[in-house]
Order: C-alpha cells, then sequence, then structure tokens
C-alpha cells in the first residue's frame, strides 16, 4: 500500500516534468528499473572509500533580527546542495521509454543526501532539510537539494562602538558524524547569493565572505555576514538628549544659588541613571569590550553626582555670615583668582597721582617767603605731640599698643599678612568665595566634557 502510495505521487511530480507520450507507464517503468534495487543508506559511491565533494551556495533572503543581547543571528534564506550519487544513475532513454528521462524530481526521503548541521545554532544541532523536500537528479548522477532553512545561529556581539557598530556573524556547516575523508564541503562562490535579499531596518548588510576550513579532520564551511547597525533610531532617542544633558550640567553653577539649584542638579543626576540602566538593557552583559558609550554615561553620572554635591557645598558656603572670617590661605587664593592684587595696584597708583595732582595745584598757588617764614616759625613754637608707640619693638609685639582698625576692632598682623610670603590678606567675602568656585567649576566641567567627548564620542563617530 505505501509503495502504491508512493508510485502515485511521483506520477503526479513527474506530470511538471514530460509533456509527450505515455507519462504515466514511463515513469513507473523507470522508476522501478532504475530505484527498485537502489538502497538510500547507501554512500554514494561505487568505491565506498573515495570522497564525496558536496558543494554549497547560501541564497539569503533577509534578517529577520539581531539580538545583541542574547548574541542571536535570525536570517531566512535557502542552501542549493550539490553532489554526485553514483548508484542513481541511468541511460539518456532507459529501455522500453518512448521517451528520453534526462532528470527528475525524486523525494529526499527515497535518496541519499548529506546530514548538514548548523554547528553555531543556538535551538538544536539538527540536520537541515525535510522529509517534503525534492531532490532534482539527472541521469548522470548529478543531484541538487534546495532546502529552505531559517536560521538561529550564535554571533559573538562587539558593543565598543555602539549604536555605530559594526557586527561580524557566523553560519558554520559541517557533515554530521562524517569526517573529511567522507564528505567535503566546498563553496560553489566567493560570496553569499543575494539574489532574494531584502534590506533590514534595522540592519545593513555590508559584506559577505565563504570560508571553508577543516578541524579534527571534519570538513566546515562558514558564510559570513558582516552586517552595520543603522543608528538613527539610537542617535535621536538616546546619543542626543545624553550630550545635551551633559551640556545642561555643566549650566548648574551660573544658577542662582536662591533657584534651587540643587534640585536641579539632583534631577540631571537622576535622568543619567534612567539613561543607564536603558543602555544596559540594550547591550550585551560583557565587559570585554565595554561599550565606549556606556563608558561615557558611567562618568556622566558620576560628574553628576559630584556638581550635586559641590552644588551643596557653595550654596553652604553662600550662606555663611559676611561678619564671619576667612582663612588666610583661602582668602589668598581667592584673591589671586579675583585679582584683588591687581586692584590694590591700581588703587595705589590712582592715590599716588592724585597726590601729585594736588602738590602741583599748590606749588601754582606762589606763597610769599615773608608767609613761608611765619608758617615755619608757627610750626616750631606750635607744641609737638609725643611719639606715638609702634605695634612692635625689636621684633617683639608691644602691649601697650594694639594697631586698630577704622571701626576700633583690634588687628592681629599674624591675621592680616602671611610672613613666609609678605603678602598682604585681601579682605573677601563668603559670597564672593561661592561665586568663585562656580566659576571655577563651570569652567572646569565643560572642559571634562570636552575631553570626555574626545577620548569616548569621537571614535564613534569617526569609525563609522
Amino acid at each position: 500500500m505505501k509503495q502504491t502510495l508512493l508510485l502515485s505521487a511521483l506520477c503526479i511530480f513527474s506530470s511538471f516534468i514530460f509533456v509527450n507520450g505515455d507519462v504515466a507507464s514511463d515513469w513507473i517503468m523507470f522508476y522501478r528499473s532504475i530505484f527498485n534495487q537502489y538502497n538510500k543508506y547507501s554512500f554514494p559511491r561505487v568505491k565506498q572509500s573515495h570522497t564525496v565533494d558536496v558543494t554549497l551556495s547560501y541564497y539569503l533572503n533577509g534578517i529577520n533580527n539581531f539580538d545583541e543581547v542574547a548574541g542571536e543571528l535570525k536570517t531566512v534564506g535557502f542552501l542549493k546542495v550539490e553532489w554526485k550519487n553514483e548508484l542513481a544513475r541511468w541511460a539518456e532513454q532507459p529501455g522500453g521509454m518512448s521517451a528520453a528521462i534526462t532528470d527528475t524530481m525524486i523525494p529526499i526521503s527515497d535518496l541519499w543526501f548529506p546530514p548538514l548541521a548548523l554547528v553555531n545554532s543556538v535551538n538544536s544541532l539538527a540536520v537541515l532539510g525535510s522529509s517534503e523536500d525534492l531532490v532534482a537528479v539527472q541521469n548522470t548522477g548529478e543531484n541538487v537539494w534546495r532546502p529552505a532553512v531559517i536560521l538561529s545561529s550564535s554571533c559573538s556581539t562587539n558593543p565598543l562602538y555602539f549604536p555605530f557598530d559594526t557586527q561580524t556573524c557566523n553560519l558554520t556547516f559541517r557533515a554530521w558524524d562524517h569526517i573529511q575523508s567522507e564528505i567535503t564541503l566546498k563553496a560553489t562562490d566567493t560570496k553569499v547569493r543575494l539574489d532574494f535579499f531584502s534590506p533590514s531596518e534595522q540592519w545593513e548588510l555590508r559584506d559577505t565572505e565563504i570560508i571553508s576550513w577543516e578541524r579534527e579532520d571534519i570538513s566546515y564551511l562558514t558564510f559570513s555576514l558582516k552586517i552595520r547597525r543603522i543608528p538613527l533610531w539610537f542617535v535621536i532617542n538616546m546619543a542626543a538628549p545624553i550630550g545635551l544633558l551633559g551640556l545642561l550640567t555643566t549650566f548648574v553653577f551660573l544658577l542662582p544659588i536662591e533657584e534651587g539649584r540643587v534640585g536641579y542638579a539632583l534631577g540631571s543626576f537622576l535622568t543619567f541613571s534612567v539613561y543607564l540602566s536603558y543602555i544596559i538593557d540594550s547591550l550585551p552583559r560583557t565587559s570585554d569590550p565595554m561599550s565606549y558609550l556606556t563608558i561615557y554615561i558611567v562618568i556622566q553620572v558620576i560628574m553628576s553626582g559630584s556638581v550635586s554635591c559641590i552644588s551643596v557645598f557653595t550654596v553652604k558656603l553662600y550662606m555663611k555670615d559676611e561678619e564671619a572670617r576667612i582663612p588666610n590661605y583661602m582668602a589668598l587664593c581667592i584673591g589671586f583668582i579675583c585679582c584683588k592684587f591687581c586692584s590694590k595696584d591700581e588703587e595705589i597708583e590712582k592715590e599716588k597721582t592724585a597726590a601729585e595732582l594736588e602738590e602741583k595745584e599748590n606749588d601754582n598757588l606762589g606763597f610769599s617767603p615773608d608767609e613761608e617764614n611765619e608758617n615755619q616759625q608757627n610750626q616750631e613754637s606750635s607744641p609737638q605731640p609725643e611719639e606715638l608707640p609702634t605695634s612692635s619693638k625689636f621684633g617683639v609685639p608691644n602691649i601697650k599698643w594694639k594697631p586698630m582698625d577704622a571701626d576700633g576692632a583690634e588687628i592681629c598682623p599674624d591675621e592680616d599678612r602671611i610672613a613666609f610670603l609678605n603678602v598682604e590678606v585681601p579682605r573677601v567675602g563668603w559670597k564672593m568665595v561661592a561665586k568663585t568656585i562656580d566659576i571655577i567649576f563651570f569652567l572646569g566641567t565643560i572642559a571634562a566634557h570636552t575631553v570626555l567627548a574626545f577620548f569616548f564620542l569621537l571614535p564613534i563617530v569617526i569609525q563609522y
């Protein structure tokens, strides 16, 4: 019963090939004479020790998906597998046939075929093909098999230049349970066939390559696909907001302290943290190599947290009492930064100029000799005050007389001057200290963002 059904099916298949003659009778006689004694488990060589050369061509129809987190590439296409079966040959027109039969289609379940398997499959190491596949068989013994395949292969991801990255994925085949001396895999082309290829919306196919190699006396054939990510979606939704947030973080130090700059800095820090978690979900869990963009965002998160801490510190300085004394070294640094010493020299020069102008005006008034002698006599006759004691004598502080400022407050020489530098401490307030620190860190964060962009973002764009 089974053989009857098989012959009926073969008659239907043959009707697509032969168009004249007694098709059914010719086909039944042909199949019985050629394949009645054929054993599909026999190695397709007259001498069983000879090698079977199997040639492969891969027709890629499309890239379904590339999951870089799982490291899985899904492709759709079909293989063209060719080999020669010396046990399934016949004359061009067998005896008793009304027409010549040079080729026909035989179900693969009735023939020997190379047990091909995808070595780097992520699902299972199963032999490709289906029992419903047909093999084109010629009277010379040439067989051609075109199995449709949906392949899920493992692919090692390199996220270094994400989202401008280029990945190379391989589809490696071998003849299962056969060594190279039995079955050798060869390629008919040097590239993957793209006759029916449909471009992907996420990945661009850049190049293909076919590599034939062997290991441990086993023949392998690798179809290599080089694909590049189309980065527009990631640039608009990820890279651009990150760059803008990094720029806005620097302007924290220009906000008025009274307008809640600490809240702004904390909001920026939380936003960077959200983007970091989003990128981590889009990349494989690997540290060798790690994406430049991931390193950039981690540093940005650290910088944003540091900006929040510095903002709290400057607010605390700004809210201090202006009457509280500033440490000498801090005042000296702020004085140098704010050029207080330069302004002091300018004031001295202005005072000297005003004194010279006043002296010249007095000379131009013209006093008479009698008036000048009278003034000298008056000055000599007027009682002179005793010499005021100095604040120190022979290098020892004078306890009888202490220097006072204009408001009557005591001035300590040790607090107003740095002895080993011989520099007078400038008069600055806490508000000036806070504003100066803001300017320093504003310029510092801009410089830091520039350096980070040069080392982490520029290489990504250049290699693309």
